[in-house]
């Protein structure tokens, strides 16, 4: 079994506890997705990002092979964050030829899932590994998590993300069936994730995003309180996560200037 650099042997890995792995695939299917993820670095720049955080145990980010299953998730007795390449090929399956309708390339359409699920399952261990309480569903607490660190992107690479992770939501709401069993699933719907991701993104930014509602993406009503939902998990944000970070970022919760710091 293979493995990319784990930030071993460094004084920086130290400070960092952080590893990556890319296990090679067994399905030939998966070998092109194995070289793209390894060539974009995609686990080694999400530890860029996490290893801003004091972590008590190495954490792991790691690609593999998982049977068939599309799955992502976090294992809290190895402290492992794992994604399947049939979750990525599935992404890969979903995206549009060249640009969606509305404007969303191939490109963004496989790279924001990516990302949000990644960071969906590490928010996860962050709230496993720094004990943080969390009020209400674990679920939803990891996607506005996940948005929120995301939203503080380069601008133009936020955008991206917020764009393929929307077209994925969007997307899989599309096939999703509404029997009375979809309601009692951990994670909200499809389209609930989607109204939230967007909500955050116009909130954060109602300049920049100003477009999701003028294109009718986002209804008037929801977005006239989206200043107000993220202002809540930019609080919880900086009550429960920044006293975590490294390097405590300026003018509050804006993750994008600490990162650039280092």
């Amino acid at each position: 079994m293979t493995c990319v650099p784990t930030y071993a042997s460094s004084a920086r890995s130290a400070r960092a506890r952080i590893a990556v792995s890319y296990v090679p695939p067994s399905d030939p299917a998966h070998r092109e997705i194995y070289r793209m993820l390894q060539r974009q670095r995609v686990l080694e720049r999400l530890g860029e990002v996490i290893r801003l955080v004091r972590l008590p145990h190495r954490l792991t980010f790691r690609m593999k092979g998982c049977g068939g299953e599309p799955n992502a998730w976090y294992d809290p007795e190895s402290y492992s964050v794992t994604m399947c390449y049939e979750m990525v090929a599935a992404i890969v399956n979903l995206a549009p030829r060249t640009r969606s309708p509305a404007g969303v390339t191939r490109d963004q359409a496989i790279r924001g899932p990516v990302a949000q699920i990644l960071l969906h399952e590490t928010s996860h261990a962050l709230f496993h590994l720094l004990r943080v309480p969390i009020f209400g569903r674990e679920e939803d607490a990891a996607d506005q998590l996940a948005s929120l660190i995301l939203l503080q992107l380069a601008p133009a690479r936020a955008r991206a993300v917020v764009n393929g992770s929307g077209y994925f939501f969007a997307t899989l709401g599309r096939q999703e069936p509404m029997e009375k069993g979809r309601f009692a699933d951990v994670h909200g719907l499809s389209w609930q994730r989607f109204y939230n991701l967007v909500c955050l993104a116009y909130g954060w930014n109602p300049h920049r995003y100003g477009d999701i509602v003028a294109k009718g993406y986002l209804p008037q009503e929801r977005a006239e309180r989206c200043g107000e939902e993220t202002e809540q998990v930019s609080h919880a944000f900086e009550r429960l996560i920044v006293p975590h970070l490294r390097v405590r970022p300026h003018r509050g919760v804006n993750l994008r200037r600490a990162w650039r710091s280092r």
